[in-house]
């Protein structure tokens, strides 16, 4: 009796457990694609290339807008940094530190995009919900395009 008993509990014991665990599962399946990147990418006007201000606010939105989406790009995939320091005769002489990012970020969208005095500024938010609505065959690496940019000012 006494060992019908135990495995009876041991049954529920073991059927709660499992039941828990799948509904932790659960919740996890559900909160993975709750989180919201935001990214801001700043920009001078005066410092941009261009013979008018309305060419060197043009470029400045482009500008904003590309370090937003390189910040974006930060935060979904990462930053690749290699660092090197030379000393000699117990002397820092030199200290570099490189960055670099590579990725692609796909539904973003443009939340404001706005100047104040003389920044042009881009905010981005990526919501991971909305990536449900991409598919595999997007990220075929034969339809990614390189574009290549103009080497812009950036402080």
């Amino acid at each position: 009796m006494k060992q019908k008993l135990s495995l009876t509990f041991l049954f529920y014991s073991i059927f709660i457990f499992c039941a828990l665990l799948l509904s932790a599962c659960t919740n996890f399946a559900n909160n993975k694609y709750q989180h919201v990147f935001k990214s801001v990418g700043y920009a001078p006007i005066a410092a941009q290339k261009g013979g008018s201000f309305d060419l060197q606010m043009l470029n400045a939105i482009k500008v904003s807008k590309l370090e937003a989406y390189k910040e974006m790009a930060e935060q979904v995939n990462g930053v690749f940094l290699s660092a090197e320091t030379n000393v000699e005769g117990a002397r820092l002489q030199n200290d570099v530190i490189n960055s670099r990012v590579k990725g692609l970020v796909r539904g973003a969208r443009v939340l404001k995009s706005y100047h104040e005095g003389d920044m042009y500024i881009t905010e981005l938010e990526l919501d991971l919900k909305n990536l449900n609505l991409l598919e595999e065959r997007d990220f075929n690496k034969r339809t990614i395009q390189v574009i290549n940019t103009e080497e812009q000012v950036y402080y």
